[in-house]
C-alpha cells in the first residue's frame, strides 16, 4: 500500500473556482458600498455639465476596475501586483475592499519585511486618499488617522491570523503524511520480518523432512538386496514424512495467505523443543547417520528448566546440523554435545569427520539433494535475534564442527 490515505482530497471545478472568486466578489461588493458612501451626496443631485468632481468619479471608476483586474494576479506577483493595487486605492473608493482583501492577502504571508513596506506604503496612501477624494462627513485630522490606523492594523492582523492558521493546518496535515508514512513503513517491515520468519521456519522443517524422504527413496533406488519387509518400512517412513511436510507445508501457506499473520505470535504454533531430541536423533539412526549424544554434567536434570523459546532454537539448530550432515557426509557418524547451566549459557556442538565413502544408495541420494544455501543464513538470524551467536568451520583434523550458543535466563 504506497497510497497516502491522508492526502486532501481534489477539489471539485465548482469549488476551485469559488475559492478563486469569492473574495474578488467581497472586495467589489464593499467597494462599490465605499463609493457610494463618497459619493453619495453629488450623485443624488449630479450637475448639468462636466466639472472637476465627474472626472474625480470618473477616475475613481477607471482605478477601481484596474485594481479588479489586478487582484487575480496576487498569487504570482504578491509584493508588486498588491503595491500596484494600493497606489491605484488613492484615487479611487471603489478599490477600497479589493484593497483590503489585497494587503490581507499579502500579510498571510508573514513576512515582516513585505507586510512592513505594504504597510507604510498604504498609510500614507490613505492619508493622501483622504486629501483628494471627498469626505461624506467633515472628519478631524487626528480622527481621520485614527481611523486608518485601525483600518490598516485590523486588515493586517486579520492577514497575519489567517497566515497562522493556514501554517498550522500545513503543520497538522505534514505530521499525519509523516505519521502515516511512518505507520505504513513498520507495517511493511513487520510483515517482511514476519515472511521471513515464515520462510526460515519453513526451511527447518521441509528441508529435514524432504531429506529423510530422499534418502530413503535412493535407498530403494539403488539397494538390490533389501528384503521386503525392510522394503516395506522405507517406504513407510517415506510416506509418513511425505504427509508430514504436507501438512507442515499446508499450515504455513494458510498463514502467508491470511492477511491476519502479520503479528502472529510464534508460541501460538506447535513448536518442538529439546522434548523431541531422542525422537529426531532416532529419526537420524534409521537412515544410516548414527548420533553420538553427550550431555553435560548435570544437564539432563535441568533441561526441565530450559524455556521454550531457547529449547525451540536449540532443535531447529540440530535438526539444521543433521539435515546437513546426511546431505554432504551420508553415512558418516555425527557426535553431538550439549553443555551449560541456568544463569549462563547453553551451548551445541556438533561435529563429523569429512566423508570418506557411503554405501552408494545413501550417497546417490543424497548428492541429488539440492543445496540452498538458505538454512545456516537462517539459523543465524534466528540466534542472533535470540542475543546468541553460530560458529561453522572445518578443522585441520578434517572434521566440521558447528557451535551455536544462546543464553539460558533463570
Amino acid at each position: 500500500m504506497t497510497t497516502d490515505t491522508v492526502a486532501d482530497p481534489r477539489p471539485s471545478a465548482l469549488r476551485t473556482i469559488w475559492e478563486h472568486s469569492w473574495r474578488l466578489l467581497v472586495g467589489i461588493i464593499s467597494g462599490v458600498g465605499a463609493f457610494f458612501l463618497v459619493f453619495e451626496s453629488y450623485l443624488a443631485e449630479p450637475a448639468s455639465n462636466v466639472t472637476h468632481m465627474d472626472l474625480l468619479i470618473l477616475l475613481d471608476v477607471v482605478c477601481g476596475i484596474a485594481t479588479f483586474l489586478l487582484y487575480p494576479l496576487r498569487r504570482r506577483h504578491p509584493v508588486p501586483v498588491v503595491a500596484a493595487i494600493v497606489v491605484l486605492s488613492t484615487f479611487s473608493a471603489l478599490s477600497a475592499g479589493i484593497c483590503a482583501m489585497a494587503v490581507i492577502s499579502l500579510a498571510t504571508r508573514r513576512k515582516k519585511y513585505e507586510i512592513a513596506g505594504i504597510t507604510l506604503l498604504l498609510a500614507v496612501c490613505s492619508i493622501a486618499g483622504d486629501k483628494l477624494l471627498p469626505a461624506p462627513e467633515p472628519v478631524m485630522w487626528w480622527e481621520a488617522l485614527l481611523y486608518n490606523g485601525l483600518f490598516i492594523g485590523v486588515i493586517v492582523l486579520t492577514g497575519l491570523y489567517i497566515g497562522g492558521r493556514r501554517q498550522l493546518l500545513q503543520s497538522l496535515r505534514d505530521q499525519a503524511r509523516s505519521a502515516e508514512r511512518e505507520n505504513q513503513a513498520h507495517i511493511h517491515t513487520a510483515r517482511a520480518d514476519e515472511r521471513t520468519r515464515i520462510a526460515r521456519e519453513m526451511h527447518d522443517v521441509l528441508a529435514h523432512r524432504l531429506s529423510l524422504v530422499a534418502l530413503h527413496a535412493g535407498a530403494l533406488e539403488y539397494r538390490t538386496d533389501l528384503s521386503a519387509e525392510a522394503t516395506r518400512g522405507t517406504a513407510t517412513v517415506i510416506r509418513e514424512n511425505a504427509h508430514m511436510a504436507l501438512g507442515e507445508l499446508r499450515e504455513v501457506l494458510g498463514m502467508l495467505r491470511d492477511p491476519n499473520t502479520l503479528f502472529v505470535d510464534e508460541d501460538a504454533r506447535p513448536q518442538p523443543t529439546l522434548g523431541q531430541l531422542r525422537e529426531l536423533i532416532s529419526q537420524s539412526h534409521e537412515v544410516g547417520t548414527e548420533v553420538k549424544l553427550t550431555l553435560g554434567p548435570g544437564l539432563e536434570d535441568r533441561l526441565a528448566l530450559l524455556p521454550d523459546s531457547t529449547g525451540r532454537h536449540l532443535y531447529r539448530v540440530i535438526q539444521e546440523g543433521l539435515t546437513n550432515a546426511r546431505r554432504h557426509a551420508p553415512g558418516v557418524p555425527v557426535e553431538l554435545c550439549l553443555e551449560g547451566r541456568p544463569g549462563k549459557r547453553i551451548q551445541v556442538r556438533m561435529s563429523n569427520p569429512m566423508p570418506q565413502s557411503a554405501e552408494p544408495g545413501i550417497s546417490a541420494a543424497a548428492g541429488t539433494l539440492p543445496i540452498s544455501g538458505l538454512g545456516l543464513t537462517g539459523l543465524q538470524e534466528r540466534l542472533r535475534l535470540a542475543d546468541g551467536g553460530m560458529v561453522v568451520s572445518a578443522q585441520e583434523n578434517e572434521e566440521f564442527v558447528l557451535k551455536a550458543w544462546l543464553p539460558w535466563q533463570k
